[in-house]
């Protein structure tokens, strides 16, 4: 049993460095129960071989000190701390210089170079808060997101993830609205600027430090004088949280008086004329289209409940777009109801567009009494049209208002001068201006760009957080404004990918690999261990 007792000390040895090992490489003693059992088994399994071989008597503790198993043991010893110290040493030098090694075939695991350009560029510090959210990202693919951008430049880059069942005051310290996901702030002291985004990737987080970066926000001119709805107001038909909206895009929203200004002001973004419920005059009109003309960023909405306004209809005309006298009605599927015909509808289709690039099929925009947007029928030299948004396939613009307006039963029914779906409610318009050739000039290319909507209905407070309605007329903003996709990333992915290991699962797998060598070795040594024994 003595005999026994003494091949503890091997044992104990073996758990010992397998759990310092261990630990070691997951650079905590209590990430896993199995390198703590280690380790204790291990101190108790030496425990048992010293007090064995050398507290039965003074002689026997100075033959165990002295004899050859002793040198022998405490070679192994000290072998043991040599290479132990090593792994630390090196454990400690891969932590001061950390180096990554992505080898993965489009480098999933790592940024674009066009997002370490940009981080590795930075001229003030920037701080990227994440809202813990698991219902709409996840938390631990987020993590390595911050993880990644804080690499980069961790001079200038601080990142955290705040919970907001835990930490509710510091979320609402950052503003954080229903849907936005992440903060992130640049900039010291008085120069701050802030933007709060609703998407966790990496062209999101790059683009909005982008945009941060550029200085002063962005002005949008927002039309006013002739009843449209108020950016001020926090009413169900006012758009203030639009206006807070482009706040979180590093953007204003100013009213503008065409009347009493006479022309667009120089520095606008872009212009946005919204359902106007009293007609513009004539100047007013001909300054919008001048201004579009030009080289300027016109977004139009119209109000097909407003039959007699027509502004809209008229200045979308002068680009070729054509605003009908409709009402786009298509098929709602209600609860106990079957499929009924209704002049609300959720968009089914997008056509490929910067605008349309990141509209999630699960969150689309919803419209109501929205009128058909169409282009014009095949190509002019130099214009580019592209219908954005659709209704479904078995939509149709009704042309017959009284129908829908004026009769006590409102009834409609599909009808050959009808538009048939899917039908489109929003067009967008690009022209390249030729510049004359100047000697020295760096003067950049103008680009005249019109956005027009059926329907106005759907950025106003009550129906601004529906659906993906607010990420649509941020994305319309951002492409008139010219800030669409300052840098696109294409998705990543891993060719032939499997479902990614969660940690705890990778940690129970590094731990049991333990278990084979462990098992060898002292396999291994008892057979030496008992050769020895037998021998002597």
């Amino acid at each position: 049993m003595e005999m026994v007792l003494r091949f503890f000390g091997y044992i104990g040895t073996v758990l010992v460095l397998f759990g310092v090992l261990g630990s070691v490489i997951l650079g905590s003693f209590t990430e896993q129960p199995m390198i703590v059992a280690h380790l204790v088994l291990g101190v108790l399994c030496i425990a048992a071989w010293a007090l064995t071989s050398g507290l039965g008597s003074l002689s026997q503790a100075t033959a165990v000190i002295s004899g050859r198993t002793a040198r022998f043991g405490y070679n192994v010893l000290l072998y043991t701390v040599v290479f132990v110290g090593l792994l630390v040493v090196a454990n400690v030098f891969s932590t001061l210089h950390d180096q990554r090694w992505d080898l993965t075939e489009q480098g999933v695991y790592s940024l674009s170079e066009k997002s370490v350009k940009v981080l590795e560029g930075l001229k003030a510090p920037v701080r990227i808060v994440a809202v813990d959210n698991p219902g709409v990202q996840d938390k631990e693919q987020t993590r390595h997101l911050l993880k990644l951008f804080k690499h980069h430049n961790d001079k200038l880059v601080t990142t955290e993830m705040v919970d907001p069942a835990a930490q509710p005051l510091e979320v609402e310290a950052l503003g954080m609205k229903p849907g936005n996901l992440v903060f992130i702030e640049y900039g010291e002291g008085a120069t701050k600027a802030v933007s709060r985004i609703n998407i966790v990737d990496e062209q999101s987080l790059t683009n909005a430090i982008v945009k941060l970066s550029r200085g002063a926000a962005k002005k949008l001119y927002y039309v006013q004088g002739h009843g449209e709805p108020s950016l001020e107001s926090a009413a169900a038909g006012g758009t203030k949280q639009f206006a807070d909206g482009l706040l979180d895009e590093h953007m204003t929203a100013q009213g503008l008086l065409l009347a009493q200004a006479g022309s667009v002001p120089a520095d606008a973004a872009a212009v946005m004329l919204v359902a106007p419920k009293r007609p513009l005059q004539e100047t007013e009109r001909q300054a919008l289209i001048s201004y579009a003309e030009k080289g300027g960023h016109l977004i139009l909405f119209a109000n097909a409940e407003e039959r007699d306004a027509n502004d809209v209809r008229s200045i979308a005309k002068a680009f070729g777009i054509e605003v009908g006298q409709d009402i786009i009605l298509d098929e709602q599927l209600r609860l106990f109801a079957g499929p009924q015909l209704g002049v609300q509808f959720v968009a089914q289709g997008f056509t490929p567009h910067a605008i349309t690039s990141n509209m999630a099929k699960t969150e689309p925009p919803v419209f109501s009494f929205a009128a058909s947007v169409t282009a014009p029928k095949g190509k002019t030299p130099g214009v580019t049209y592209t219908e954005l948004v659709k209704a479904g396939p078995k939509s149709w613009a009704e042309k017959n208002l009284d129908l829908i307006f004026d009769s006590q039963n409102p009834s409609a029914s599909l009808d050959p001068e009808d538009i048939k779906g899917p039908v489109s409610v929003a067009v967008a318009m690009e022209k390249r201006i030729p510049q004359p050739e100047k000697k020295g000039s760096d003067e950049p290319e103008l680009v005249s760009r019109v956005v027009v909507f059926g329907d106005a209905s759907w950025i106003e407070n009550g129906n601004f957080g529906l659906y993906g309605n607010r990420d649509l007329v941020l994305n319309v903003v951002n492409w008139s404004a010219g800030e669409e996709g300052n840098i696109a990333i294409g998705a990543k992915k891993i060719r032939s990918s499997t479902a990614p290991f969660e940690r705890t699962k990778f940690l129970s797998i590094l731990a049991l690999s333990f278990v084979g060598p462990e098992l060898i070795l002292l396999f291994g040594l008892f057979v030496w261990w008992r050769r020895r024994v037998m021998v002597a």
